[in-house]
């Protein structure tokens, strides 16, 4: 079972490229990535250029719409790689075509969850083709320690260091140093609030987890 994942615009032809170049067959699934608010109704043929087209194929495949909140960026990241850890079987995905704004927040996403993915590709309106392309893994590997750090900062922000070396049973000197490195890293942000200070996750951190 495959799994496409591509962002939609208003030119059903990149999409189309895609399918031909991997295939697509009995219980695949095609999920089109879209705003959730749209004027302009040329995207909506071109959903249903692909609906069609798949029912051509095979009645079984799927075509699924998943709606982002475009102007929210850190939202629409979180939930988009919430979409790729969700989606089953073999995860093909689609660096180009739709909006702009969703367009850096899927390649974002998609950045975070390399051994997810079992292929990305990319369309060249110089050459007409579609190209397939290897992910880096920028991904920071994160110990268990500063792992559960940010997930408790997630979960109890606006919180402060001695609040987070209380729940994770650790001294408040560990707390602060690892705290520190997080922040170094761009993962937490410190903001000072009288004599103490307020941790809070960042974009980076949520991408972490």
């Amino acid at each position: 079972m495959k799994t496409y994942l591509t962002l939609s615009g208003f030119d059903a032809s990149q999409i189309v490229s895609l399918i031909v170049k991997f295939g697509i067959e009995s219980g695949d699934r095609i999920i089109l990535i879209r705003p959730a608010e749209e004027k302009d109704n040329r995207g909506e043929a071109t959903i249903q250029a692909i609906r069609d087209l798949s029912r051509q194929i095979d009645s079984s495949i799927d075509v699924d719409i998943n709606r982002v909140n475009h102007r929210n960026f850190e939202e629409m990241v979180i939930s988009l790689i919430d979409l790729i850890k969700r989606s089953e079987g073999e995860i093909v995905v689609n660096l180009s075509g739709g909006p702009r704004e969703i367009f850096l927040a899927f390649t974002l996403a998609c950045l975070t969850q390399p051994d997810k993915i079992r292929k990305a590709t990319n369309y060249s309106d110089i050459d007409r083709s579609m190209n397939e392309i290897v992910l880096p893994n920028i991904k920071h590997v994160l110990d268990e320690k500063s792992k559960r750090i940010l997930e408790d900062v997630n979960e109890n922000q606006p919180t402060t260091i001695k609040d987070v070396a209380r729940r994770s049973n650790i001294s408040e000197s560990t707390a602060s140093r690892q705290i520190t490195e997080l922040v170094d890293m761009k993962a937490l942000s410190s903001i000072a609030k009288g004599k103490t200070k307020q941790v809070f996750i960042t974009l980076t951190g949520k991408m972490l987890l």
